[in-house]
């Protein structure tokens, strides 16, 4: 039963936020690790290089992440599919965790071969606990989840709207510059699984979930207060 007091509703916020720091600190281990980057990541890395190169802007990665996940927000809502809280905070928070972390020198790295796989592997599955923190208050899709629900309720399938979307992110982001390597097959193949796996340990079953809009929310909120 979800809590729609004002305290509730506090601190389903607070773990939203707790879920994206640790999700974006585990995506930056990855980055970190220096084996390739995740797909979006990939598309983050290269526009940033290419903003760089061609027009003298520097950018960060959580800074692209936060730019595109707007304009996803755009297509969303075109597509007539509600967004939450959560979908905000994610727009906002992960890119700008992310350059918090990556700035201020706060991730670890090793140029030790081997051990960059555990980073990489360790980054997984804080992404994972991340996620999970993050998706359990109920309180809506992060942004380009909810362009795949918003997809799939148009006739795509979830596996080909996941994958396509993934894919044009993977093929700009290579074109542009972003580090394709073994983390990127790696990424594409296995964090699933990891994230399957953390499910499974805290026994949270993500096919119960019921995402609150954001007008659901507002209105809870404003008949509370």
């Amino acid at each position: 039963m979800k809590d729609t007091s004002i305290k509730g509703y506090i601190k389903r916020i607070v773990l939203v936020v707790l879920g994206l720091a640790l999700s974006a600190y585990g995506i930056g281990m990855t980055i970190y690790a220096d084996l390739g980057l995740a797909p979006w990541d990939v598309f983050n890395q290269g526009v940033a290089l290419q903003l760089q190169k061609h027009f003298g802007i520097e950018v960060m990665m959580g800074t692209v992440s936060q730019v595109t996940c707007a304009f996803i927000i755009i297509i969303v809502l075109m597509l007539k599919e509600p967004i939450g809280i959560s979908t905000i905070l994610d727009t906002i928070l992960f890119g700008g965790f992310l350059n918090f972390f990556m700035k201020h020198n706060l991730l670890p790295s090793t140029q030790t071969y081997w051990l960059r796989f555990v980073l990489l592997g360790t980054g997984f599955i804080i992404w994972a606990i991340g996620v999970y923190l993050y998706m359990q208050p109920q309180l809506g899709a992060g942004p380009r989840d909810s362009l795949m629900i918003a997809l799939a309720k148009r006739g795509v399938s979830v596996g080909l709207a996941r994958n396509s979307t993934e894919f044009f992110a993977l093929a700009v982001g290579w074109l542009c510059g972003g580090k394709v390597g073994v983390g990127t097959v790696i990424s594409v193949f296995f964090i699933g699984y990891v994230l399957q796996f953390v499910f499974k340990i805290v026994k949270f079953d993500a096919t119960k979930i019921k995402n609150e809009s954001l007008f659901e929310s507002a209105k809870n909120i404003f008949k509370k207060a």
